[in-house]
């Protein structure tokens, strides 16, 4: 079994969690794409427990701010989908599920942790709220691939990244004034499995 979704089912809440959550057509993708997150997540907010609150932007079924309510310390979950999933989310404490356009979410602060799973089309909208807001960090992992403008003309890079690789390299280029990191981690069951971390302050 998966390493991700073994460690997954081993949690207490576990159980919890998928009763919360709309149906999952992928579960074992979706578990894996969660937990790679929440692995990027953890540290953040152990150096200040119940400080940071989470924000989940194109939550989806939003496995990964569910699971991040259970498990880790933080202040609260916002989860953000112009559509929202038809789930149980009312019987997890500290969360909000918000249907609305991620652009309408006013007042981010230094204590939000902007998270977003497979955004599809709107990761560069993802990098234009965080550039354009104080949060103290994001964590995305994206997906389709968009128009990586800025590895244009560098034949090298092309030879030696593939076109998700130019597309996540392009976003995290785009970030401003904070600490980036990418990650690329194979536990993930889908191709689409770089990690963008960026972090503001200490």
């Amino acid at each position: 079994m998966n390493r991700y979704v073994n460690e997954f089912l081993n949690m207490r809440c576990s159980g919890d969690v998928l009763n919360a959550v709309s149906r999952m057509s992928k579960a074992e993708k979706e578990i894996t794409e969660s937990m790679a997150v929440i692995k990027r997540l953890k540290p953040l907010v152990l150096q200040h427990p119940m400080e940071y609150s989470v924000i989940d932007l194109c939550a989806g079924n939003a496995l990964t701010g569910v699971i991040a309510v259970h498990m880790l310390p933080v202040k609260q979950v916002i989860a953000i989908d112009k559509k929202k999933r038809k789930g149980n989310y009312d019987i997890v404490k500290r969360f909000i599920y918000l249907e609305m356009d991620i652009n309408q979410k006013d007042a981010i602060s230094t204590t939000d942790i902007l998270i977003s799973v497979h955004p599809c089309q709107t990761a560069d909208r993802i990098i234009d709220i965080f550039n354009n807001t104080p949060a103290h960090a994001l964590i995305l992992m994206p997906c389709c691939n968009g128009m990586s403008d800025d590895v244009t003309g560098k034949p090298w890079l092309h030879a030696k990244m593939s076109e998700y690789d130019c597309w996540t390299y392009h976003l995290a280029n785009n970030i401003q004034k904070a600490k980036v990191n990418i990650y690329t981690d194979n536990m993930v069951l889908s191709p689409k499995n770089n990690i963008i971390v960026a972090k503001r302050g200490k």
